[in-house]
C-alpha cells in the first residue's frame, strides 16, 4: 500500500477505505516562452503531484474556502476556486465513469511594469468536520459534520475537525524573504526558491497561529518532503524534525517538490479546544509548500 505523502495523518484514517491519505497542495508553474512571463497555477489533492484526484470527489472530497494571489506588498487578488459540489459521472459506460475535472487551473501573465519580488500563492479549505461511526443499524458510516449532528450513531470510530493551508511562490526580479499571511498553520522558506537545485539545503519555518511549531514531549513535530521525481512513485519521503519553528531538508532531485506539516490537538474538557466538546475529538491542522528544483 502506497503511503501517503504529506501532513494529514488523520486521513489515513478517515478514508481507510481507500489505498492511502489524500493532501492539498497547489501547482504552480513558470514559462518565459517568446518572451513572456507567465504562470499556470491549479490545485493539487489525492496522492501524486502533480495531479491525482478532483477536489470534489465522491470519494473523498474537500471544499476550498479561499484561493488567492498576493503581490510583494501583499495586494491580495481573489483567484477561481473549485465547484463544491460533489461531483457526478458524465459519462458512464460498463468499463469507466468519466468525471469533468476542475481543479482551478488558470494563468498569470504578468505585465512589465508588475511589482518585483515574491508574489504568494495561498489557499485555505473551509474547517470541516469527519466523523466516522458505526450507526444503530451496524453500519460503518462517514459523515462530514459535528458528533452531535449525526443521529444515528451506536459507535463513534473516529471525529475530526480539520483545516488544510496550501502555498506556492512567483519570483519576479529579485528574491526576497515572503511575508506571513496569517494562517492557522504556515510554511514559510527561508531559503530562495527560485533557484533551488540539485544537492542544496532548503530551510522553512514552521508558523502556527503566529508562533513558531514547537515539539514537545507529548508531540514531536516534523515535516515531510517528496517530489514526483523522488520518494512518492516508491511510497517513502524526507523527513525532519521542526525545532523552534525550524526545519530543514536536501533536495535530491530535479523536478517538484512538495514540503508539508501536520499538527494534532486532542479535545479535552479543560484544553484550548473545550467549545468543541461533543463535536469533535480531535483537531488538526495542516500546511503544504510547492516549489520546482533545477
Amino acid at each position: 500500500m502506497r503511503k501517503p505523502i504529506v501532513l494529514m495523518s488523520f486521513l489515513l484514517l478517515l478514508f481507510a477505505s481507500q489505498a492511502s491519505a489524500h493532501s492539498f497542495w497547489i501547482n504552480s508553474f513558470e514559462s518565459h516562452g517568446h518572451g513572456a512571463h507567465n504562470t499556470m497555477v491549479s490545485l493539487g489533492w489525492g496522492h501524486a503531484l502533480p495531479m491525482d484526484d478532483v477536489l470534489n470527489s465522491v470519494n473523498a472530497r474537500i471544499e476550498v474556502e479561499s484561493f488567492d494571489l498576493f503581490t510583494p506588498s501583499l495586494q491580495k487578488t481573489a483567484l477561481r476556486k473549485t465547484p463544491v459540489e460533489v461531483n457526478a459521472p458524465s459519462q458512464s459506460t460498463a468499463d469507466f465513469d468519466l468525471f469533468d475535472a476542475d481543479l482551478a487551473t488558470q494563468k498569470i501573465a504578468l505585465k512589465k511594469e508588475a511589482e518585483k519580488g515574491v508574489y504568494q500563492f495561498a489557499a485555505v479549505s473551509k474547517p470541516t468536520f469527519y466523523v466516522q461511526y458505526i450507526d444503530k443499524k451496524g453500519n460503518k458510516r462517514l459523515k462530514m459534520k459535528p458528533m452531535d449532528q449525526i443521529q444515528d450513531i451506536d459507535k463513534v470510530l473516529m471525529a475530526v475537525k480539520y483545516q488544510a493551508f496550501a502555498k506556492s511562490y512567483l519570483t519576479v526580479g529579485a528574491w526576497q524573504q515572503p511575508k506571513p499571511l496569517g494562517h492557522g498553520m504556515e510554511i514559510i522558506p527561508r531559503t530562495d526558491l527560485s533557484d533551488v537545485h540539485v544537492g542544496d539545503l532548503v530551510e522553512v519555518d514552521v508558523i502556527f497561529y503566529g508562533e513558531p511549531l514547537q515539539s514537545t514531549a507529548k508531540s514531536s513535530e516534523h515535516i515531510k518532503a517528496v517530489s514526483n521525481s523522488f520518494g512518492q512513485s516508491d511510497g517513502f519521503y524526507l523527513a525532519s524534525t521542526v525545532k523552534n519553528g525550524k526545519a530543514c531538508f536536501r533536495v535530491q532531485s530535479a523536478g517538484q517538490w512538495q514540503v508539508s506539516v501536520s499538527h494534532k490537538d486532542d479535545v479535552t474538557p479543560d484544553g484550548e479546544m473545550k467549545d468543541l466538546m461533543g463535536k469533535a475529538q480531535q483537531v488538526y491542522h495542516g500546511a503544504s509548500l510547492t516549489f520546482n528544483v533545477k
